[in-house]
């Protein structure tokens, strides 16, 4: 559904412009959100099944108000304290509930438990993914809302910087350029700036992004293969990967630059602008925004290309000195103090288990009066700024998504005004008829 809508947007946008087509995304929308993509009421139809009724629980109720974990109801200690786990919705007005969570890509502005009482509940937000999903949440407006986040960015309450490094073991053992990309409409505009590229050096484009060669047959599906030794093998053959985030954000970094780094293909990086914050050491990955232009990085690739011994200095994480591998304290102490694992790790469990405890953790503090941090998100807990062209360096207004960066603002800003008024409901309608308003009258 999101693919058509945006199919559609598109088309409408290159017809008429963009300030027409935000009115027409406004009706559309209005159309989507009721529709198809938040049935919520529908998932949550399903009783609590388990051996307490809702009377009896007596723990602290953390409620995950978007519908994320399946979790009808588990009580889970956290350390020295527990708390009871729930989508069950019934909890909402519990005298023990007192923590509301909500999934930032699935968040819906207008299914809330509204009034907000922020004396009694916190909101606390998980928005691992990038601005994509939920533009809204890219603007301040909106994030001020959430008491508690966990998002990629390093100044959230619970950092996620980190969620696709495994260790700093994986970046130290061994194994013309490489392009692999399903995702073909993004923020980043990170077509155009490889389709430059390929103008003065040869790239190998596998994926469904302006496609030059087909993956292996076993290789060809990304859902299934793309965390396959098979697939980092195949990696592992190209000196250089060009590694693009979908979006520009502080802190936001994908397997896209660490699956190269652990191969030892040597990332040619754009996306987060804080990148050099979390390299292995100085020389790690090349970086485009360092270039003028993609003939300019080009050049540098051909040079480098042709000397192994510069080559090889890409590669100190590899190659080097025990000792030198790794030279990024931030690096090496974020991954020393990080709880939870990935892969599957059983063992120590994920981000959002670990998240939910944190949670847990902070609420009892609070009803004991004894929590020392005083919980305020600020704009540097998801910082996405308007998309911008890699090959200019300005808007693109035939970008999509500088339109949604723009219509998220506005949202975001309707959002605030009804929850801060201490609304006790509004419908769709309603909500984009003021944010119509605001896009009429240019109030935001």
């Amino acid at each position: 559904m999101r693919c058509l809508l945006q199919v559609r947007l598109q088309t409408l946008l290159w017809c008429t412009g963009s300030a027409v087509m935000l009115l027409f995304l406004i009706q559309i929308l209005i159309q989507v959100y009721s529709e198809d993509l938040y049935p919520h009421a529908e998932l949550f139809n399903h009783e609590f099944n388990g051996n307490e009724s809702i009377q009896d629980v007596e723990d602290i109720v953390v409620l995950w108000w978007t519908p994320f974990t399946g979790q009808k109801g588990e009580v889970r200690h956290c350390g020295t304290v527990k708390c009871f786990f729930t989508e069950d919705r019934r909890f909402n007005n519990h005298n023990l509930t007192k923590a509301l969570m909500f999934y930032g890509s699935k968040f819906d502005l207008i299914d809330l438990p509204l009034p907000r009482n922020g004396l009694i509940y916190d909101w606390a937000l998980l928005h691992e993914e990038s601005p994509k999903n939920t533009p809204a949440l890219s603007h301040l407006e909106a994030l001020e809302l959430f008491n508690i986040t966990a998002t990629f960015s390093r100044y959230s309450h619970f950092p996620l910087t980190l969620q696709y490094l495994k260790s700093a073991d994986v970046l130290t053992e061994l194994a013309p350029v490489l392009y692999i990309h399903s995702d073909c409409s993004t923020p980043l505009e990170r077509d155009a700036y490889a389709m430059e590229l390929m103008r003065y050096i040869p790239v190998d484009s596998y994926g469904k992004c302006i496609q030059n060669r087909n993956l292996p047959e076993h290789l060809a599906d990304p859902m299934e293969s793309m965390d396959s030794d098979e697939f980092f093998h195949f990696v592992a053959r190209y000196k250089f990967t060009l590694s693009f985030e979908n979006a520009v954000c502080d802190d936001y970094i994908t397997e896209k630059l660490w699956r190269p780094l652990i191969v030892g293909s040597v990332p040619i990086y754009m996306g987060s602008p804080s990148i050099r914050d979390w390299l292995p050491n100085n020389n790690s990955a090349i970086l485009a925004m360092d270039f003028r232009s993609p003939k300019e990085l080009a050049q540098y690739l051909h040079v480098h290309n042709s000397d192994i011994t510069k080559y090889n200095s890409f590669l100190k994480h590899k190659l080097g000195v025990e000792d030198e591998k790794i030279t990024n304290k931030r690096l090496v102490d974020a991954l020393e103090v990080r709880k939870w694992g990935i892969d599957n790790d059983f063992d120590k469990g994920n981000f959002i288990e670990h998240f939910e405890c944190f949670v847990c953790e902070q609420e009892h503090k609070k009803l004991k009066g004894e929590r020392a941090i005083i919980f305020e998100t600020s704009k540097a807990h998801y910082n996405c700024p308007i998309p911008v062209s890699p090959l200019t360096g300005v808007e693109n207004k035939a970008n999509w998504w500088v339109d949604q960066w723009q219509m998220g603002k506005c949202e975001a800003r309707v959002l605030r005004d009804y929850v801060g008024a201490g609304k006790t409901n509004y419908d769709y309608q309603e909500f984009y008829d003021q944010l119509r308003h605001m896009l009429l009258n240019k109030l935001c």
